[in-house]
Formats: structure tokens, sequence, C-alpha cells
């Protein structure tokens, strides 16, 4: 039965209006896995924390900050990254994405931290709270039928 470790979120380097995030962990398979293929899936989320001064339009529930996709057919993307599992073991995964630091300041804003002085507040950034969610799951198996035709307006 496949397992996932808990994962690792590094905030890397930012460019531009982008910043470097990294996830990373490990993928274990046992024998019964092998030749079959899992669905690799990461997505990363703002979490809103008991005590945090959140700005006035933010719900209070996690919010979805990106999916990872990747590539698939050399132009499509997709959700998921395909796993064909080849021995049992221990297989180690690193994710990078440049994601926008607009939608990673998921408690957008400054909350006033104290006075320099009885004229001067103090503003700080909001802090923002980021983690991951990896799945590892079985690719789903489709299968079309055949056209049936059930006369004039089935």
């Amino acid at each position: 039965m496949a397992t996932l470790s808990t994962p690792t979120v590094t905030l890397g380097s930012t460019s531009g209006d982008k910043r470097d995030v990294t996830v990373a962990g490990t993928m274990s398979f046992d024998a019964s896995d092998v030749g079959r293929t899992y669905r690799l899936e990461i997505k990363l989320y703002g979490e809103d924390l008991t005590g945090d001064s959140l700005p006035s339009d933010d719900g209070g529930a996690d919010d979805l900050i990106s999916t990872y996709t990747w590539v698939s057919g050399g132009v499509f993307l997709r959700p998921y990254k395909a796993i064909t599992v080849v021995a049992a073991g221990t297989v180690n995964y690193s994710e990078k994405r440049a994601i926008e630091t607009s939608k990673l300041d998921e408690d957008a804003g400054k909350v006033k931290v104290g006075m320099a002085d009885i004229n001067t507040p103090i503003f700080m950034p909001r802090a923002d709270e980021v983690y991951a969610q990896v799945t590892l799951g079985m690719a789903p198996v489709t299968k079309r039928s055949a056209t049936v035709q059930a006369g004039i307006g089935v």
C-alpha cells in the first residue's frame, strides 16, 4: 500500500511578483504497488489560525492558493503527476513552482501593533500561514460505451 511522509514547504527567493515555493517529501510503495499508476497532487492553502487578525473580507476558512500543474502531451496542463511504480521502496519528490506573491499574501493588509508616539501608529503586515496538501491516489480508469440511438425524442 502506498504511503506519504509529511510534506515540507519551503519558501524560496522572490523574483518580481513571484516567489519560489517547494513542496517535498517521500512516497513509499510495497510489492503490491509495482506496476500500478498513482496520481501525485499538490495544493497550497493559506491557513487562518485562531487569533489571526483577519481582514474583514476573509471568511476564516482556509483558502486555496494554488494547485500545482504538470505538462501532459507537450501542451496541456493537468493537476497531477502520474507516478508508475517500477519497484517497491521509497521515492523522493520535490516540486518547485513560482507562485504570485499576492496569492501567498493570504491575510492581506496591515495591522496596528503599537504606537511610536501619541501621533504615530506602528503597522506591520498581517502574518501569512501557508501549508501544502499532498494526495497520492490511484489513477481513475474510464471507458466509453458505444453510442445507442433510441429513436426520436429520447
